[in-house]
């Protein structure tokens, strides 16, 4: 966009815009180094690490379903090459089991177990569900290569969440073909916990990514112990 105008006398104008994900390529002429952004979805696939043994979640059917930056502010280093961002996103993790007799269950203290289906019933597949706020705390660093499109890059850092729901749900179908569910909203998720991420930009906003939890997914005695191991693709982070 191009603007003209004519002044009487000599005047100064000072001009600021905001830049997202999408359009910051575009932009070659920087007057700040302060940029405000919004990053694309994103879509994974979760392995319960140290789940106990025989518990049976499959990271094949096990999704993430993100957005990482739903707004994210990013401060461009004096160096050019490196930038830091902090953001805010959302994440939803689920915790399939499809191929085994196991199931959640949930417990009278308002936790989750593990067991099996009841007797001569078909199981039709048992997932835990966690839903998260968090703040994204990266350091992207240009790489001098190319792959597709544009130079890659590498994102690393945390993710801070706040896990505010969770919940828990097992079907099954009885001998006379009745269909049947147990559903709970309390299964004593760990409120606060923590990601470490990488990521690397491959081009056209295209970005493989890698996150662990060191903080198990359920909290107290008697519950089962796993933490989340989660990779897949995000678009424009």
């Amino acid at each position: 966009m191009v603007y003209t105008d004519k002044f009487d006398k000599p005047v100064t104008v000072k001009a600021k815009k905001w830049r997202s994900a999408l359009t910051l390529p575009l932009d070659k002429g920087r007057s700040s180094n302060w940029d405000l952004t919004v990053g694309g979805p994103g879509i994974g696939w979760v392995n319960a690490c140290g789940q106990p043994e025989g518990m049976g979640v499959e990271m094949g059917k096990s999704l993430e379903i993100s957005w990482l930056n739903m707004i994210a502010v990013k401060y461009r280093m004096p160096w050019k090459s490196s930038h830091l961002s902090i953001g805010f996103g959302l994440d939803w993790r689920n915790y399939r089991i499809s191929t085994s007799q196991n199931r959640f269950i949930p417990t009278e203290n308002g936790g989750v177990a593990t067991g099996q289906y009841p007797d001569d019933v078909e199981a039709k597949g048992s997932r835990l569900k966690v839903f998260s706020l968090g703040v994204p705390l990266l350091w992207h660093q240009t790489l001098p290569f190319r792959f597709i499109g544009d130079n890659c890059s590498l994102r690393l850092g945390a993710v801070f969440n706040y896990n505010p729901h969770a919940s828990m749900k097992t079907k099954w179908e009885t001998p006379d073909g009745e269909k049947a569910e147990q559903v709970t909203d309390h299964i004593g998720q760990r409120r606060f916990t923590i990601d470490f991420m990488a990521a690397l930009h491959i081009g056209y906003g295209l970005n493989l990514y890698v996150k662990y939890s060191p903080n198990s997914v359920l909290r107290g005695s008697g519950q089962p112990s796993f933490t989340p191991l989660s990779s897949g693709l995000i678009l424009f982070l």
